[in-house]
């Protein structure tokens, strides 16, 4: 019986270009800090736990986009229905 060994190599080059990723975020001087704390907390987590996370961060933030576009809708229309 001859088992073929495991791909090290694959799994090895996917790390390093993650590695690669992430380090690009942590030295850009235009990221956010909240994204680069973002970053740093993502290898304490459990990743299923973090993808639900970023589920309902992204409901949140699109309910907070389409109340910010009628926010302003609202304000660029005048009394009489008028827009600005």
């Amino acid at each position: 019986m001859s088992e073929e060994p495991p791909n090290y190599a694959n799994l090895e080059l996917t790390l390093k270009g993650l590695e690669n990723e992430l380090r690009a975020i942590v030295d850009d001087p235009a990221a956010s800090y909240w994204l680069k704390q973002a970053v740093a907390e993502l290898w304490k987590r459990d990743v299923v736990d973090a993808l639900h996370d970023l589920d309902v961060l992204r409901e949140l933030l699109e309910a907070k986009h389409r109340t910010d576009l009628l926010m302003l809708e609202r304000w660029a229309t005048c009394h009489d229905g008028t827009k600005h």
